[in-house]
Formats: structure tokens, C-alpha cells, sequence
């Protein structure tokens, strides 16, 4: 696939099919992520990959457990896009044990070696992550970029044995996706071009 149609295609893909997803497949998922740059070329970043399905049902039960009763006071579906987007999310939230696999990239804070600075971590994994989204727009799987570790981090690297050292960059449910692929809804690029000064225009 062209990495620009790639670019155009890969929205946030949150149906997605309960089939298991290839080992090998998954495998790929991180090579094409560690061909991201890192601070330094430290290349800092680990990534787990989840698809047993008793932990896929642990990381269901602490993301329901705190973001379930959210859900009850949703607005009602009006039919608009941000209403579907939060029904998606909703849904994708509550039938989290059905997700095939789930990868959490991680990254150690170890940049530089004499002063680590935690903001390398940072510009270290999420390029990494990026290249993984694309990587499975790519092969046809769909993924989104999440952060619902945030909801009980220590919980879930008590759980998965994550040394303290390492920090989660991201939680991306990955499977075969329910419905299509873009097109991409996005601002048009003259609203958020500036051209040597702050509000400058061509």
C-alpha cells in the first residue's frame, strides 16, 4: 500500500471482529513500529502484546469497572458524528474482552544515560506508535490509539508484571475491522498553517 493512502485511510478503527489475529501478524505490527526514530537512537521501547483471554478480560473488567457508570449518562444518539464516535467508543469500552489483541508500547526513561529526561520518553514512543497504526492500516487490521491504561496504570502493571522503570505510552486494541476505512475528516491544512509568524498567512 502507498504510505500516503495509508495516511489518508487510517482512521481510529474501534469495531472490531472478535477472530484472532495471527501471531505473525502481530509480530509485524512491532517490527514496522521499531523503524521509528528514537531520542538518540536509544530505541527505549518494548512493546506487550496482549491475547490471552483472561487478561484481555482483566483489562475489560478495570476499564468497565471505572468508565461503565460514565456511560449511563451519555447523551442520547442524535444521529451526528460525534454521537457515533461516542457510541463506538462506548461500545468498544464495555465488549473490551472481545478485542482480539491489545498492544501496550512501552518505553523506559533512560535518555540521556547520565540525565534522563522524561520528555525523551515521549518523543521516543510515540512515533513508534504511529508507525504501528500504519503498519496495521497497512495490512489490513484495524487499531486505535488509546490511552485507557491512565484509567488504573498501576493496576494493569501489577497484573502484566511491568517493571516500575517502564511506562506505557499507549493501549491499542488491534483486529480485523467491522466496516471500511476512511476517508479522513480533518481541518483543511490553510487553517493550521502558519508561515514564519504566529497568524501569518501566505
Amino acid at each position: 500500500m502507498d504510505i500516503f493512502e495509508a495516511m489518508e485511510t487510517c482512521r481510529a478503527i474501534r469495531r472490531l471482529k472478535p477472530d484472532p489475529v495471527p501471531d505473525d501478524l502481530l509480530q509485524k505490527l512491532v517490527h514496522y513500529a521499531t523503524r521509528a526514530p528514537s531520542a538518540g537512537n536509544s530505541q527505549l521501547w518494548s512493546f506487550l502484546v496482549v491475547t490471552d483471554p483472561e487478561d484481555r478480560k482483566f483489562i475489560g473488567k478495570v476499564l468497565t469497572d471505572v468508565m461503565g457508570p460514565r456511560f449511563a449518562n451519555m447523551p442520547e444518539d442524535d444521529g451526528s458524528q460525534q454521537a457515533r464516535v461516542g457510541r463506538t467508543f462506548r461500545d468498544l469500552v464495555l465488549g473490551f474482552e472481545r478485542v482480539p489483541a491489545v498492544i501496550f508500547p512501552c518505553v523506559a526513561n533512560g535518555y540521556p544515560a547520565t540525565t534522563p529526561d522524561p520528555i525523551f520518553m515521549w518523543s521516543t514512543i510515540y512515533p513508534a506508535t504511529q508507525n504501528l497504526l500504519l503498519a496495521a492500516r497497512a495490512l489490513g487490521l484495524g487499531a486505535a490509539m488509546t490511552t485507557f491504561h491512565h484509567i488504573n496504570e498501576p493496576a494493569i502493571k501489577e497484573h502484566f508484571g511491568i517493571p516500575e522503570d517502564i511506562f506505557i505510552g499507549a493501549t491499542i486494541p488491534v483486529g480485523y475491522p467491522i466496516g471500511k476505512y476512511g476517508p479522513l475528516g480533518r481541518r483543511p491544512d490553510a487553517e493550521v498553517t502558519f508561515w514564519n509568524r504566529w497568524n501569518a498567512t501566505r
